[in-house]
């Protein structure tokens, strides 16, 4: 039996925040918008190939991610995307947005510009809030 383990890349780039169903939900360490990730533990590569039941698992875990993001982080609007071009692992980006935000309208992906890191206090405040939030 394998033991799940999120992919490194996703690990570097994120602050691992707690496992929620069978998924782990993380945050994007660049502090500039709310950039959330949802990891299935599972081996399946893509969306499509997820069981019938674990597809109802992440997408549950995504759509209160969303309304998570739309609420604690007052954002407008959320882009969800499934994109495995440099990681490999099966993962889903939820990341809010609003008029004027550092990417607006681009994508976030090669427009993110620097930001300072959260702090240790705005990330235990997530944390709590997530707990409130997403299903066990």
């Amino acid at each position: 039996m394998t033991v799940f383990a999120i992919h490194e890349q996703l690990q570097a780039d994120c602050h691992v925040l707690g496992g929620y169903g069978a998924c782990s939900v993380l945050l994007h360490r660049n502090g500039s918008l709310p950039w959330y990730i949802v990891v299935p533990e599972t081996r399946a590569l893509e969306l499509d190939e997820l069981s019938d039941a674990e597809r109802i698992a992440v997408d549950g875990v995504t759509d209160a991610l969303a309304r998570f993001i739309k609420g604690f982080h007052r954002c407008e609007r959320t882009n969800v995307a499934a994109i495995g071009n440099r990681v490999p692992q099966l993962h889903v980006h939820v990341v809010g947005r609003w008029q004027g935000d550092p990417c607006w309208p681009d994508p976030v992906w090669g427009n993110l510009p620097d930001a300072p890191p959260r702090s240790e206090a705005q990330l235990q405040a997530i944390r709590s809030a997530l707990t409130e939030a997403l299903p066990a």
